[in-house]
């Protein structure tokens, strides 16, 4: 019996190479505007999300509920960086099972959780997970990115207007491979 090949996404030194992939073309910010987000909550009522009433910038954390990289967000949410109000947004219960969804989100008690493909097609995300980071009050995206991982979250504050410390602990570094003997060839065995 052979083993299943893992993703590289698995593979934490992998990802922390990894740099943000911004969904404009020369790396700017999109120049349309924000909109509010409108859906429905995993138990099916309906939800609006107001950008103007946020006090903060709003991270919006678009994910799926099987994806490589979705459940460290999910994770991750659970204690949402204090410089920002996050929400998460998933495809629309048509897409998605509300089951699905309700359960990951179960840990979620200050992050907001919107079903709703109309978010996905005005913010034309095309694939998960997903982060934007909004100014409310002028509804200018600040930024966004494909996210590799949650020093994604933190590289996307830090490159917006939102700076602070990284809301997660760095990660230790990777221990570095004892030098391997040589060969008095010079080729390594």
């Amino acid at each position: 019996m052979t083993d299943r090949p893992q993703s590289p996404l698995s593979d934490p030194g992998f990802v922390a190479g990894l740099r943000p992939i911004p969904s404009h073309p020369d790396g700017a910010p999109p120049d349309w505007p924000a909109t509010d987000v409108v859906g429905v909550r995993p138990n099916g009522t309906p939800v609006a999300i107001d950008l103007a009433a946020a006090s903060r910038p709003v991270l919006m954390v678009f994910l799926a509920t099987e994806c490589d990289g979705c459940d460290q967000f999910w994770r991750g949410l659970s204690d949402p960086p204090p410089e920002v109000d996050a929400m998460v947004v998933t495809r629309g219960p048509g897409a998605v099972a509300s089951s699905e969804v309700a359960a990951l989100a179960s840990d979620l008690d200050r992050v907001p959780v919107v079903m709703s493909d109309a978010a996905w097609s005005d913010y034309r995300v095309t694939g998960y997970p997903f982060l934007v980071l909004v100014e409310p009050a002028t509804r200018r995206i600040l930024g966004e990115s494909v996210g590799f991982g949650w020093s994604d979250v933190d590289v996307l504050l830090g490159s917006s207007s939102v700076a602070g410390p990284p809301s997660r602990p760095p990660r230790p570094p990777r221990p570095k491979r004892p030098p391997q003997p040589q060969r008095p060839d010079g080729v390594e065995p």
